[in-house]
Protein backbone atom coordinates (compact mmCIF):
# COMPACT_ATOMS: atom_id res chain seq x y z
CA UNK A 1 0.00 0.00 0.00
CA UNK A 2 1.27 3.61 -1.12
CA UNK A 3 0.85 6.41 1.11
CA UNK A 4 -1.74 7.44 -1.59
CA UNK A 5 -3.98 4.56 -0.52
CA UNK A 6 -2.96 4.83 3.28
CA UNK A 7 -4.37 8.38 3.23
CA UNK A 8 -7.73 7.79 1.13
CA UNK A 9 -8.09 4.79 4.06
CA UNK A 10 -7.74 7.14 6.59
CA UNK A 11 -9.90 9.68 5.28
CA UNK A 12 -12.58 7.31 4.84
CA UNK A 13 -12.53 6.18 8.38
CA UNK A 14 -13.00 9.72 9.38
CA UNK A 15 -9.45 9.77 10.69
CA UNK A 16 -8.08 13.24 12.28
CA UNK A 17 -5.01 14.84 10.47
CA UNK A 18 -1.79 16.18 12.03
CA UNK A 19 1.97 15.84 11.70
CA UNK A 20 2.29 12.70 13.64
CA UNK A 21 -0.21 11.03 11.74
CA UNK A 22 1.54 12.31 8.49
CA UNK A 23 5.22 11.35 9.34
CA UNK A 24 3.92 7.61 10.79
CA UNK A 25 2.09 7.73 7.34
CA UNK A 26 5.25 8.47 5.27
CA UNK A 27 7.88 6.20 7.27
CA UNK A 28 4.72 3.68 6.54
CA UNK A 29 4.86 3.84 3.34
CA UNK A 30 8.41 3.75 3.10
CA UNK A 31 9.37 7.73 2.16
CA UNK A 32 11.44 8.42 4.89
CA UNK A 33 13.70 5.20 3.82
CA UNK A 34 13.00 1.56 4.68
CA UNK A 35 11.64 0.55 7.84
CA UNK A 36 14.72 -0.53 10.22
CA UNK A 37 12.88 -3.94 11.23
CA UNK A 38 9.53 -5.62 11.49
CA UNK A 39 9.49 -6.78 14.90
CA UNK A 40 10.60 -4.69 18.77
CA UNK A 41 11.18 -7.17 21.16
CA UNK A 42 10.57 -5.47 24.61
CA UNK A 43 11.82 -6.25 28.18
CA UNK A 44 9.39 -5.28 30.69
CA UNK A 45 10.65 -5.34 34.11
CA UNK A 46 13.40 -2.60 34.69
CA UNK A 47 13.05 -1.76 30.84
CA UNK A 48 9.57 -0.12 30.84
CA UNK A 49 9.09 -0.19 34.52
CA UNK A 50 10.57 -0.11 37.65
CA UNK A 51 10.36 -3.12 39.04
CA UNK A 52 12.87 -3.56 41.16
CA UNK A 53 11.28 -0.12 43.34
CA UNK A 54 8.21 -2.45 43.47
CA UNK A 55 10.04 -5.48 44.59
CA UNK A 56 11.94 -3.93 47.38
CA UNK A 57 8.83 -2.10 48.73
CA UNK A 58 6.99 -5.02 48.92
CA UNK A 59 8.80 -6.80 50.31
CA UNK A 60 9.22 -4.57 52.90
CA UNK A 61 5.91 -3.90 53.71
CA UNK A 62 5.77 -7.71 53.69
CA UNK A 63 8.66 -7.74 55.82
CA UNK A 64 6.74 -6.15 58.53
CA UNK A 65 3.59 -8.22 58.33
CA UNK A 66 5.55 -11.17 59.39
CA UNK A 67 8.14 -9.56 61.44
CA UNK A 68 6.64 -6.14 63.06
CA UNK A 69 9.00 -6.17 65.53
CA UNK A 70 11.89 -5.58 63.06
CA UNK A 71 13.77 -2.72 62.56
CA UNK A 72 13.72 -0.47 59.52
CA UNK A 73 17.12 -1.43 58.45
CA UNK A 74 16.55 -5.19 58.74
CA UNK A 75 13.37 -5.18 56.31
CA UNK A 76 15.66 -3.32 54.43
CA UNK A 77 17.93 -5.82 54.13
CA UNK A 78 15.26 -8.67 53.65
CA UNK A 79 13.92 -6.75 50.95
CA UNK A 80 17.49 -6.27 49.35
CA UNK A 81 17.75 -9.97 49.87
CA UNK A 82 14.93 -11.34 48.55
CA UNK A 83 15.40 -8.77 45.27
CA UNK A 84 18.87 -10.22 44.46
CA UNK A 85 17.96 -14.01 44.98
CA UNK A 86 21.63 -14.99 45.76
CA UNK A 87 20.25 -18.32 45.47
CA UNK A 88 18.80 -18.38 42.26
CA UNK A 89 15.52 -19.71 42.62
CA UNK A 90 13.89 -17.62 40.28
CA UNK A 91 16.11 -19.12 37.10
CA UNK A 92 14.53 -22.34 38.67
CA UNK A 93 11.27 -20.87 37.55
CA UNK A 94 12.03 -19.35 34.00
CA UNK A 95 13.85 -23.07 33.36
CA UNK A 96 10.80 -24.57 34.42
CA UNK A 97 12.06 -26.61 37.19
CA UNK A 98 10.08 -24.53 40.23
CA UNK A 99 6.60 -23.24 40.12
CA UNK A 100 5.80 -19.58 40.86
CA UNK A 101 4.60 -19.52 44.11
CA UNK A 102 7.12 -22.43 45.25
CA UNK A 103 9.83 -20.31 43.66
CA UNK A 104 8.75 -17.12 45.47
CA UNK A 105 8.73 -19.43 49.41
CA UNK A 106 12.11 -20.41 48.85
CA UNK A 107 13.09 -16.92 48.03
CA UNK A 108 11.42 -15.79 51.34
CA UNK A 109 12.84 -18.93 53.17
CA UNK A 110 16.42 -18.19 52.23
CA UNK A 111 16.44 -14.54 52.60
CA UNK A 112 14.80 -15.18 56.19
CA UNK A 113 17.12 -17.96 57.14
CA UNK A 114 20.31 -15.89 55.86
CA UNK A 115 19.34 -12.78 57.69
CA UNK A 116 18.49 -14.55 61.03
CA UNK A 117 15.00 -14.17 60.87
CA UNK A 118 12.47 -16.92 61.92
CA UNK A 119 10.31 -17.87 59.01
CA UNK A 120 7.28 -20.47 59.05
CA UNK A 121 5.72 -21.55 55.65
CA UNK A 122 2.21 -21.40 57.25
CA UNK A 123 2.94 -17.74 57.22
CA UNK A 124 3.21 -17.83 53.50
CA UNK A 125 -0.75 -16.45 52.54
CA UNK A 126 -0.26 -13.68 55.15
CA UNK A 127 3.01 -12.94 53.24
CA UNK A 128 1.14 -12.53 50.28
CA UNK A 129 -1.44 -10.35 51.57
CA UNK A 130 0.77 -7.94 52.36
CA UNK A 131 3.47 -8.14 49.57
CA UNK A 132 0.66 -8.70 46.62
CA UNK A 133 -0.98 -5.02 47.48
CA UNK A 134 2.01 -2.97 48.06
CA UNK A 135 3.56 -4.02 44.82
CA UNK A 136 0.66 -3.39 42.49
CA UNK A 137 0.51 0.40 44.23
CA UNK A 138 4.08 0.80 44.13
CA UNK A 139 4.12 0.11 40.34
CA UNK A 140 6.07 2.63 38.14
CA UNK A 141 6.67 3.52 34.42
CA UNK A 142 9.57 4.71 33.23
CA UNK A 143 8.93 7.90 31.45
CA UNK A 144 11.05 7.36 28.41
CA UNK A 145 9.26 3.51 27.92
CA UNK A 146 6.11 4.57 25.88
CA UNK A 147 8.04 7.20 23.62
CA UNK A 148 9.91 4.26 22.40
CA UNK A 149 6.96 2.39 22.08
CA UNK A 150 5.46 5.03 20.01
CA UNK A 151 8.86 5.31 18.03
CA UNK A 152 8.24 1.81 17.13
CA UNK A 153 4.82 2.23 16.07
CA UNK A 154 5.64 5.49 13.66
CA UNK A 155 7.10 3.08 11.36
CA UNK A 156 4.99 0.14 11.55
CA UNK A 157 6.93 -2.10 14.10
CA UNK A 158 4.96 -4.56 15.62
CA UNK A 159 6.00 -4.47 19.17
CA UNK A 160 5.88 -7.70 21.85
CA UNK A 161 6.60 -7.89 25.03
CA UNK A 162 8.55 -10.88 27.13
CA UNK A 163 9.16 -10.94 30.18
CA UNK A 164 10.47 -13.84 32.52
CA UNK A 165 7.49 -12.84 35.28
CA UNK A 166 4.32 -15.05 35.48
CA UNK A 167 1.45 -14.20 33.36
CA UNK A 168 -1.04 -13.18 36.67
CA UNK A 169 1.83 -10.54 37.58
CA UNK A 170 2.71 -9.32 34.42
CA UNK A 171 -1.25 -8.96 33.35
CA UNK A 172 -1.46 -7.27 36.86
CA UNK A 173 1.48 -4.64 36.31
CA UNK A 174 -0.16 -3.61 32.48
CA UNK A 175 -3.54 -2.88 33.95
CA UNK A 176 -2.73 -1.00 36.98
CA UNK A 177 -0.86 1.44 34.78
CA UNK A 178 -3.88 1.22 32.41
CA UNK A 179 -1.32 -0.12 29.30
CA UNK A 180 -2.98 -3.40 29.15
CA UNK A 181 -4.95 -3.10 25.61
CA UNK A 182 -1.74 -1.19 24.34
CA UNK A 183 0.08 -4.80 24.25
CA UNK A 184 -1.91 -7.43 21.87
CA UNK A 185 1.45 -9.45 22.11
CA UNK A 186 3.13 -10.16 25.50
CA UNK A 187 4.89 -13.53 26.17
CA UNK A 188 5.47 -14.56 29.82
CA UNK A 189 7.62 -17.82 31.20
CA UNK A 190 4.08 -19.19 31.73
CA UNK A 191 3.48 -18.70 27.51
CA UNK A 192 5.83 -21.56 27.23
CA UNK A 193 6.77 -22.95 30.67
CA UNK A 194 9.86 -21.74 30.20
CA UNK A 195 11.63 -17.96 30.05
CA UNK A 196 14.63 -16.03 28.73
CA UNK A 197 17.29 -17.39 27.82
CA UNK A 198 15.78 -20.16 26.23
CA UNK A 199 15.70 -19.62 22.23
CA UNK A 200 11.98 -20.94 22.24
CA UNK A 201 10.78 -17.91 24.03
CA UNK A 202 12.38 -15.30 22.14
CA UNK A 203 11.40 -17.36 18.19
CA UNK A 204 7.98 -17.50 19.46
CA UNK A 205 7.70 -13.49 19.98
CA UNK A 206 8.59 -13.26 16.61
CA UNK A 207 6.10 -16.05 15.32
CA UNK A 208 3.20 -13.94 17.00
CA UNK A 209 4.00 -11.33 14.84
CA UNK A 210 4.84 -13.09 11.62
CA UNK A 211 8.39 -12.10 11.52
CA UNK A 212 11.78 -13.83 11.07
CA UNK A 213 14.11 -13.57 13.65
CA UNK A 214 16.47 -11.68 11.85
CA UNK A 215 14.02 -9.06 11.62
CA UNK A 216 13.77 -7.99 14.90
CA UNK A 217 15.30 -6.03 17.66
CA UNK A 218 15.10 -7.30 21.13
CA UNK A 219 15.65 -4.41 23.97
CA UNK A 220 16.37 -5.39 27.42
CA UNK A 221 18.24 -4.65 30.66
CA UNK A 222 19.54 -7.48 31.46
CA UNK A 223 22.84 -8.45 29.22
CA UNK A 224 22.15 -12.18 29.05
CA UNK A 225 18.90 -13.14 29.35
CA UNK A 226 17.76 -9.96 26.74
CA UNK A 227 20.74 -9.47 25.03
CA UNK A 228 23.27 -12.19 24.41
CA UNK A 229 19.81 -14.44 24.91
CA UNK A 230 18.56 -13.03 21.76
CA UNK A 231 21.47 -12.79 19.79
CA UNK A 232 21.87 -16.63 20.10
CA UNK A 233 18.03 -16.60 18.95
CA UNK A 234 19.16 -15.02 15.67
CA UNK A 235 17.52 -11.41 16.72
CA UNK A 236 19.71 -8.33 16.90
CA UNK A 237 19.85 -6.62 19.91
CA UNK A 238 20.27 -3.61 22.11
CA UNK A 239 21.26 -3.21 25.67
CA UNK A 240 19.80 -0.98 27.97
CA UNK A 241 22.33 0.08 29.88
CA UNK A 242 21.13 2.65 32.32
CA UNK A 243 23.44 2.28 35.15
CA UNK A 244 26.35 2.82 33.11
CA UNK A 245 27.97 -0.08 33.54
CA UNK A 246 29.22 -0.40 29.85
CA UNK A 247 32.11 -2.67 28.47
CA UNK A 248 33.08 -2.82 24.79
CA UNK A 249 32.14 -6.54 24.04
CA UNK A 250 28.33 -5.66 25.04
CA UNK A 251 28.28 -3.01 22.42
CA UNK A 252 25.84 -1.64 21.37
CA UNK A 253 24.09 -0.17 24.12
CA UNK A 254 21.59 2.42 25.10
CA UNK A 255 21.51 4.38 28.62
CA UNK A 256 17.60 5.50 28.13
CA UNK A 257 14.71 4.36 26.34
CA UNK A 258 15.37 8.00 24.85
CA UNK A 259 17.84 6.79 22.73
CA UNK A 260 15.47 4.06 20.82
CA UNK A 261 14.01 5.91 17.81
CA UNK A 262 17.50 7.36 16.69
CA UNK A 263 18.99 3.52 16.68
CA UNK A 264 16.06 2.39 14.84
CA UNK A 265 17.36 4.47 12.05
CA UNK A 266 20.80 2.75 12.19
CA UNK A 267 21.93 -0.70 11.54
CA UNK A 268 22.70 -2.36 14.65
Amino acid sequence: MDVTDLVGSAIRQGVDWGTGRVRRLRRRAGLDGPRPCDGLILDIDDTLIDTESAIRAAAQAAALEIWPDSTTATREKFAAHFHTDPHGYFAGYTEGVLRFHEMRKQRIAAAATDLGLLWEPRRYRRFCGAYDPAFAAAQRLYPDALPAVEAAEDWGIAVVLLTNSSTPATRMKLQVLGISDRFPHVVTTDTLGVGKPDPSVFRHACELIGAEPHQCIAIGDHYGNDVAAARDAGLRALWLDRAGIGGEERAPSIRTLAAVPGELTTAI
